[in-house]
């Protein structure tokens, strides 16, 4: 064997002193050089994996808070319902309060220009009958030249409302 080394020109003494030589450099990268390298190359997988669970946590939590948003979204839609029926009820029922209450002023009102107007009515009708009075005796007083008593205005203005009654 030593022939066979011999003719490709190796040296068993160096060649046990490059393996050493090997051993020793692989010993020195693997304990301060692969070892750290393995260290950080762990580290970051941990801190992907962290990463990734914590994204998996986040997702989790935005999935619930979008559901938590859509109830509340529709519970104000609800309440904004609710609130918009109520105040139509109640814009419905004040309309309605004010219709009557107007109703009822004209009521009033009609009732109280039906009584100034019936008053009105017999005022005149009384100034009317005391014109036709006088009327009567100034018109009898001139065809007649007479000028007439107060008993005979009286039993005069007496006769002249019978007729006109």
């Amino acid at each position: 064997m030593e022939k066979i080394l011999s003719e490709f020109g190796v040296q068993p003494v160096l060649l046990a002193a490059q393996v050493v030589n090997f051993l020793i450099l692989l010993f020195i990268l693997k304990k301060f050089l692969y070892g750290p390298i393995l260290k950080v190359l762990q580290k970051r997988k941990d801190v992907i994996a962290e990463s990734l669970r914590n994204a998996e946590e986040i997702e989790k939590k935005l999935k619930v808070a979008n559901e938590e948003a859509d109830k509340i979204i529709a519970k104000a839609l609800e309440e904004a319902k609710k609130i918009l029926d109520d105040s139509n009820k109640t814009g419905a029922q004040i309309l309605a309060d004010t219709n009557t209450a107007a109703e009822e002023i004209l009521q009033k009102a009609k009732e109280e220009s039906s009584k100034f107007i019936e008053f009105e009515r017999i005022k005149l009708n009384q100034e009317v009958r005391e014109n036709i009075g006088r009327l009567v005796f100034v018109a009898f007083e001139k065809i007649t030249g007479k000028i007439l008593t107060e008993e005979d205005k009286k039993k005069l203005t007496e006769k002249s409302l019978k007729n006109l009654s």
